[in-house]
């Protein structure tokens, strides 16, 4: 079983751990660039989104507060995620500055835990630790549990098994797919593969006859096979 941790509007929840102060207001980080680069739901509700130029938050309202970045205080606290993740996992692989995979394989035996209360315990250290929430996904593979994290953001834990794996997968958009850029899915949509079932449910002979490699690895994964 793969784990993957994936902190919620990183940025903005970095600068929320630091100033109690501003939980539950609409916060935005990106003030130095002049655009946003994250935010949380308050400020999504009051219609900011990412890339926003900053100049337009200033218009919508103003009770949002814009910070400038901090990135030597993220890379603390994704140096301190990391270590956190590492409690429950030998191997823990940092992808991003706010996400990292852990391997859980054989970690219910050494903790005498079942892999649900692994990932609870280690949600709840996160968020204790941090003051921040962050979204998990555990399932047998990588693109997998990277699905699965996406799924109810933010502060969501889901595991996908071979029992509802075909369900989450035909409600997954197939541009949502951890791999497949915006260029592959429109042309894959256009050959009517418009969802990540329609993708897995191929066969691996008509994968490599419209795919490259690292896309017949995404088949793979999303078949359950980990590959990377």
């Amino acid at each position: 079983m793969i784990l993957h941790v994936d902190g919620d509007y990183f940025f903005a929840g970095c600068e929320i751990a630091r100033r109690p102060d501003l939980r539950g207001k609409a916060v935005v980080v990106g003030k130095e660039r002049g655009i946003v680069t994250a935010l949380t739901p308050e400020a999504k509700k009051l219609g900011v989104i990412r890339g926003m130029p900053v100049y337009q938050v200033r218009k919508l309202d103003k009770s949002i507060v814009i910070l400038g970045s901090n990135y030597e205080i993220y890379r603390i606290y994704s140096k301190r995620m990391n270590h956190i993740v590492s409690r429950y996992a030998k191997i823990v692989e940092s992808y991003s500055i706010d996400e990292c995979f852990a391997d859980l394989n054989g970690m219910d035996t050494i903790l005498n835990k079942t892999f649900e209360e692994i990932a609870c315990s280690l949600q709840n250290d996160l968020y204790i630790e941090l003051g921040m929430t962050f979204s998990v996904g555990v399932a047998e593979t990588k693109v997998l549990a990277k699905i699965a994290s996406k799924l109810k953001k933010p502060n969501g834990l889901t595991f996908i098994y071979k029992e509802n794996r075909n369900e989450i997968l035909a409600n997954t958009a197939i541009s949502k797919v951890w791999g497949i850029g915006p260029k592959s899915s429109q042309g894959l949509y256009k050959q009517g593969i418009k969802t990540a079932f329609d993708f897995a449910d191929m066969s691996l002979s008509q994968v490599e006859s419209i795919c490259s490699k690292p896309h017949r690895d995404i088949w793979y994964e999303l078949n359950g096979v980990s590959i990377n």
